[in-house]
């Protein structure tokens, strides 16, 4: 058992962690709001062209503890995933989880002036492609009950989906964390292929259709063979599965 992967940092996921301190660091030191007022991701600003904020909403946090957990997941599920993609394939469907967290948020928000910040759309789009690609890998829920990483997957998309049904008082962008889950599993699902991320812990619409042909199969045999009544006499003129 141990914390994170081995070895050293890659390349993407240090830039990443170096530029989100850099600004955390700036956003504390400038005047207060400057930078909620003007880069946070606010839903009907963007529908008002302010369409930068769906990048930069990322790099800005609400605290030291929020920017820690955030980049202690992107090194813990990210590394794994950047030495297998590379750093240019990591860090474009990085930000596509970021930008699609963003989207969803600001149709969730679009009458509300409340703002959003933080990697979280883009982190946990880096937790759905982790669970896909190393689906029994085990974490420790609460860092107490051992489960795999696949089912953590599936707890959060449903956490995260109700919670997105509610009116959120909490802070808590929820419909970007589900937002950012399910732009990465597009993604990977339809386009990642291209660049060599296959996902074999995912069927695949061919996948699913010989699953059924298989299951169908089995069907025609069970009745060929068990037949049930008359069933012997009755199949030998129906047609056949080649």
């Amino acid at each position: 058992m141990g914390i994170g992967p081995s070895g050293p940092v890659p390349s993407a996921i240090k830039g990443l962690m170096i530029a989100n301190v850099l600004i955390y660091i700036m956003q504390i030191s400038a005047p207060r709001y400057f930078f909620l007022e003007n880069f946070a991701l606010v839903g009907p600003l963007v529908l008002q062209g302010e369409i930068w904020r769906l990048v930069s909403y990322q790099f800005l946090h609400g605290g030291a503890w929020h920017l820690g957990i955030n980049m202690l997941m992107l090194w813990m599920f990210g590394s794994e995933l950047e030495q297998r993609w590379g750093p240019r394939f990591f860090l474009k469907y990085y930000f596509l989880c970021g930008v699609g967290g963003g989207l969803l948020y600001t149709l969730f928000m679009a009458d509300a002036m409340v703002p959003s910040v933080g990697a979280s759309g883009a982190i946990y789009g880096v937790l759905m492609a982790y669970g896909l690609w190393f689906p029994n890998r085990q974490v420790l829920l609460w860092f107490v009950v051992p489960i795999p990483v696949r089912t953590l997957v599936l707890f959060l998309i449903l956490i995260e989906f109700l919670q997105s049904l509610q009116s959120s008082g909490s802070g808590i962008a929820h419909a970007a964390h589900l937002g950012g889950m399910a732009f990465g599993y597009v993604y990977l699902r339809w386009w990642g292929q291209r660049y060599g991320a296959t996902l074999g812990a995912l069927p695949g619409l061919k996948d699913i259709r010989m699953a059924w042909l298989r299951w169908k199969f089995r069907r025609l045999q069970k009745r060929r063979i068990g037949g049930g009544e008359g069933g012997g006499s009755k199949d030998r003129g129906g047609r056949t599965l080649h």
